[in-house]
């Protein structure tokens, strides 16, 4: 009797066969109608009409990234789709100029399945027996025994991923493979891409510090080498409406953040999956140059994403990025006869990149170091010259100081014709205390035309509240610098914002699931009528009183600071505590992470308005009870 894996593989075969038959046909045309001809090879990146039928890899000095996404569905259910990816690479790495493949982790769903490791590696074995289609990739939670352990913590002998992926393994198929961690779970590669090497760092699930370390020793010893790092989990898709540039980092991915990647400059992109979509995100580095980052998985759609793989178009000659999510399984099935799921193609965009500028003096001229990045600092803006950088809008921008990633950058509200410096320039006045060495001056056209700072704050996720969601901060100390000029008047430029977050009070409350709502932006520090200080919060405990300062003189420099202890809050102004704070207890402070926030505008991502007129010199936010001798006042 046929063993049921003789039969298996054999119908595999058969049905191999079926498909590169589709793909065939599909090249070729199904009919005499050009418009009714499937072409597995489209543009990569942008729309492309009937008539066009020119890649973008045909520029001179183009060449692409295949990416693969969490294959476990296919490796468990549907392993046709994951042969229908391999295959495509490999049938099509001269057209498309396929340089590299990079998994992204969770090959398998069942770690302790041998009968998927098989069809894995199958599939991948058409990549593996051609040197041409070298690819790397890595350990994601479903490829291990234990998920919550670290690569350093697991039994290394009785791992399944390291059978199928060992340093020898990948060192006997591919001339690109360099070298591995001593676990074996986290691997570099080196790759050539037109005219320039790229090195790949391919690192675990749950990276131990001492993972970090031999990372960090890869790039010391590869200084001017561009680097692309992929991991499984390192940005989450953050709720709202913000479609593909909603990215937050995971608490694993901000250790990834702080521990190498912020200060190391060859570090450019960055990839992982794990989370079910697609979302990106642009930050700056300690050099203030962009860092780009993306998430993408489909596993959670039909069947398991339908072979949707990505494809990442380097366009040297234009200085472009090209980003597309492309299947070959819904391809090869002729036009005609695919389902409403069978999508070919998704997420087509580009991202500008000066490839010579970008990798020219890697890892040198870093933003200086700030004295004022103590323990606890989630963010911190210091908005000097020192700090500035160019935002990836092209409009000045400044780095957060604490080395989160929250980079401010200017946005124009109505600005009308004038130039950017009527309404927005950084100046060398700078208070007497503080780290500063200038200020950002706001002068905008009454209160709805000009320029403020926003951050799409991917640091600031905070901890998780009694909701359950994230956002919460315990205890904490926020701190602005400020003055208003001597032509403030209240008809113009009151409730401006310093600091605000851009969601409303009923925002907080809802997704907290508090029973409490208001229309004003929270948390935010504003001015009033009055040219008081108002701080407004939603608190584990509610919508409770909000915060006042006194009246604020004119041309005169404040330091406010906001203390709450989780019980209460307090105010103090140029280190006087205010009457009208601490008189309702408030614990701690709640907000959307993942949500915008933003200095010198009062109001929210589909409302905004109140713009700051004064100068703004720092912000910063922390995540603890700071002593007066410790806050900026003091400095």
């Amino acid at each position: 009797m046929e063993h049921w894996h003789e039969r298996y593989r054999r119908s595999r075969s058969l049905f191999a066969m079926l498909l590169i038959l589709l793909v065939a046909l599909a090249l070729t045309g199904c009919s005499d109608d050009d418009n009714d001809r499937v072409t597995d090879t489209p543009a990569t990146g942008g729309e492309q009409s009937d008539d066009d039928t020119t890649n973008d890899t045909e520029a001179a000095n183009a060449f692409t990234l295949a990416v693969l996404p969490d294959t476990q569905k296919y490796s468990r259910y549907s392993p046709e789709r994951f042969d229908a990816q391999t295959r495509w690479i490999a049938n099509n790495y001269q057209a498309e100029k396929i340089a590299f493949t990079m998994h992204l982790g969770d090959v398998v769903d069942l770690a302790d399945s041998p009968q998927e490791w098989t069809a894995a590696m199958q599939s991948l074995s058409v990549l593996n027996d051609n040197p041409q289609t070298p690819y790397s990739v890595l350990a994601g939670n479903h490829d291990v025994l234990q998920s919550w352990q670290y690569d350093t913590e697991r039994d290394l002998a009785a791992e399944p991923y390291l059978d199928y992926f060992s340093p020898d393994q990948q060192a006997a198929r591919f001339s690109t493979f360099q070298g591995a961690d001593p676990t074996g779970f986290g691997s570099y590669h080196i790759f050539q891409g037109a005219e320039r090497q790229y090195l790949v760092l391919a690192l675990d699930w749950r990276t131990a510090f001492a993972t970090i370390d031999w990372a960090q020793s890869v790039l010391d010893a590869h200084p001017n080498m561009p680097t692309i790092l992929t991991t499984h989990q390192l940005l989450n898709i953050g709720a709202g409406d913000e479609g593909d540039t909603n990215a937050i980092f995971t608490d694993h991915g901000l250790r990834l953040w702080q521990g190498l990647i912020y200060d190391n400059d060859q570090i450019f992109l960055t990839i992982n999956g794990h989370h079910h979509g697609e979302a990106s995100m642009i930050a700056k580095n300690r050099y203030g140059r962009d860092v780009f980052m993306e998430v993408v998985d489909y596993q959670s759609g039909f069947w398991g994403g339908n072979g949707m793989l990505q494809l990442i178009t380097f366009d040297t000659d234009n200085d472009m990025l090209r980003f597309r999510s492309f299947s070959p399984w819904a391809a090869a099935i002729p036009q005609a006869e695919r389902g409403p799921e069978d999508e070919v193609e998704r997420w087509n965009f580009s991202v500008p990149m000066d490839f010579d500028e970008r990798f020219a003096g890697l890892n040198q001229n870093a933003l200086p170091a700030s004295a004022g990045n103590i323990d606890g600092t989630e963010a911190y803006w210091i908005l000097d010259e020192d700090h500035q950088v160019t935002g990836a809008n092209g409009n000045p921008a400044f780095i957060d100081a604490s080395g989160n990633g929250n980079t401010m950058q200017l946005t124009g509200l109505a600005p009308g014709s004038g130039d950017e410096s009527e309404y927005f320039r950084v100046v060398d006045d700078a208070p007497a205390f503080g780290h500063a060495r200038g200020s950002a001056r706001f002068t905008p056209n009454g209160g709805y035309s000009g320029y403020y700072l926003r951050s799409d704050a991917p640091g600031l996720t905070f901890d998780e509240a009694a909701s359950g969601n994230g956002g919460y901060l315990p205890q904490y100390t926020i701190e602005a610098v400020v003055r208003l000029p001597r032509d403030w008047s209240a008809d113009a430029y009151d409730w401006a914002g310093v600091l605000n977050h851009l969601r409303n009070v009923s925002d907080i409350c809802n997704f907290h699931n508090l029973d409490c709502s208001g229309g004003d932006t929270a948390p935010g520090l504003n001015i009033s009528s009055l040219a008081e200080m108002q701080w407004v919060t939603v608190s584990q405990n509610g919508k409770m009183e909000d915060a006042w300062s006194w009246e604020l003189d004119r041309e005169r420099w404040y330091h406010v600071a906001l203390v709450n202890d989780g019980e209460y809050l307090r105010m103090y102004v140029n280190g006087q505590q205010t009457m009208r704070s601490a008189q309702a207890v408030k614990q701690g402070l709640l907000a959307a992470p993942g949500r915008p926030w933003s200095i010198g505008m009062n109001g929210t991502e589909n409302d905004p308005g109140n713009l700051f007129f004064g100068d703004i010199a720092e912000v910063r936010i922390n995540s603890r009870v700071l002593e007066p001798a410790e806050w900026l006042y003091s400095q």
